[in-house]
């Protein structure tokens, strides 16, 4: 029996990888398809999923579960409020922007990142991952460790560096983007596997 999303949250809460794991295959597919319908911008559409991962991962007492244990109706009214705070940032709010059905989708499963996890230390991905970091230039180096190891947040990681948000942000989607392409074939077969290591990243350190 696979356990509610209320367990998982209670392990994710521990340190408990495997149970963030388990929750991220099981919303994944669901939350992207919700958020990229409404934004129709993929790199938006990974910053709002990426930015809830971050809370589930830091807040986690913070994600309410219904009465059967279930959280799907929580992230998917979060993630509807983030929409519409990046709509109104850009005063381009949709006069149709609402929760649909989205609740009730039917599920897509891409579990080649699972079978990736299951063949291989997940310590070697790690390795990988520095090995191209450390081949970048210096700015990126820097921007990513500051945003992702250390998980500050755009505009703080541009601060210390004396950037702009743009610019880090920019310069981020372009080393994750050098790390996908250097990555050996058996580790790159998953759309998900990036973002996942991303996140795996802050919940080791």
């Amino acid at each position: 029996m696979n356990p509610t999303d209320k367990i998982l949250l209670h392990k994710i809460k521990t340190g408990d990888r495997p149970a963030f794991m388990m929750l991220y295959e099981r919303y994944w597919d669901s939350l992207y398809r919700f958020v990229f319908g409404r934004t129709k911008d993929k790199e938006v559409t990974e910053e709002l999923l990426q930015n809830l991962w971050i809370k589930i991962l830091e807040n986690t007492e913070s994600i309410q579960t219904d009465p059967h244990e279930n959280a799907k109706g929580y992230l998917l009214k979060y993630l509807h409020y983030r929409i519409i705070d990046y709509f109104n940032s850009y005063k381009t709010l949709p006069s149709t922007l609402r929760i649909d059905d989205a609740e009730n989708s039917i599920e897509i499963t891409d579990t080649d990142y699972f079978e990736i996890l299951e063949e291989h230390d997940i310590s070697d991905l790690f390795n990988m991952i520095d090995e191209v970091v450390s081949q970048l230039p210096v700015t990126e180096q820097k921007i990513y460790d500051l945003r992702i190891r250390k998980n500050l947040s755009v505009d703080e990681t541009a601060e210390i560096l004396g950037l702009s948000s743009k610019t880090v942000s920019n310069k981020l989607s372009k080393a994750i983007g050098t790390i996908r392409e250097q990555l050996t074939p058996e580790y790159k077969s998953s759309k998900k596997l990036i973002s996942l290591l991303a996140l795996m990243e802050i919940l080791v350190n």
